[in-house]
């Protein structure tokens, strides 16, 4: 499917829109829907009925890219699935994120810090796909530690182990792509949310399955940000582009 694109710039005034005071969403409600959309592609792109391995790492990193990734994986949970958030540089600022640490410990999801291990979940036989929840659209360059060894543990294994990448891959320029000089992740899989950003276009193609989520927009805001209204088939939170 065809699909148009919004640049970083209009992606941040899009979001301050939706939670302005005409609109009134609030942060929460839009990291839910589209934790729960990211959630939903991947129980499309990987259904338990067809893999019989339930393990799925998370990698949240500490803003709203890892906040989306929180909420994935407590639905991930409900659907049946063995999710483990890997968390290693949690926000103190924003209670919220609290609070939803305490969401997946009350449904049983291990929530990993710095200290500990995490990597033999990138090569264990039992892990079905990693959810890349580091950084959003509001990535720049160059990457901190300890993301940037994280992400560096990501390329290594992201032949044998694929990886759902959420909004923007890592490490990638939200309009330009993949940054030269650095490690490129090539996600099996992008959930673009609300409308897919410019670096959508360098996906690989045959390598990456692209879905557009999160049920935010009317159709008559999509057309004020000069996309068209996805048609999102019945309840479901995805669309296959």
């Amino acid at each position: 499917m065809a699909f148009k694109t919004i640049s970083a710039q209009l992606a941040a005034k899009l979001d301050q829109e939706l939670m302005g005071p005409e609109i009134g969403f609030t942060l929460q409600q839009l990291m839910e829907l589209a934790g729960l959309s990211v959630a939903q592609a991947v129980q499309k792109q990987y259904p338990i009925s067809i893999y019989q391995k339930r393990q799925i790492l998370v990698v949240a990193g500490p803003g709203n890219n890892g906040g989306d990734g929180l909420v994935c994986a407590r639905h991930l949970a409900l659907f049946g699935y063995q999710p483990v958030v890997y968390y290693p540089k949690r926000s103190s600022k924003i209670e919220f994120y609290s609070q939803l640490v305490r969401q997946l410990d009350f449904f049983g999801v291990p929530v990993l810090g710095s200290d500990d291990k995490w990597t033999h979940y990138l090569t264990s036989p039992e892990t079905v796909c990693i959810v890349d929840a580091i950084f959003g659209f509001s990535f720049k360059p160059p990457m901190r530690e300890p993301f940037g060894s994280i992400v560096s543990e990501l390329v290594k294994v992201q032949n044998a182990v694929p990886i759902v990448s959420v909004d923007i891959p890592t490490g990638w320029d939200v309009d330009g792509g993949p940054v030269a000089g650095t490690d490129s992740l090539a996600p099996s899989v992008l959930v673009s949310l609300t409308v897919p950003k410019p670096c959508a276009n360098k996906l690989q193609a045959g390598r990456t399955t692209h879905f557009v989520g999160g049920r935010f927009v009317s159709a008559s805001f999509a057309k004020k940000f000069g996309f068209e209204p996805f048609p999102y088939p019945f309840t479901d939170q995805v669309l296959k582009l």
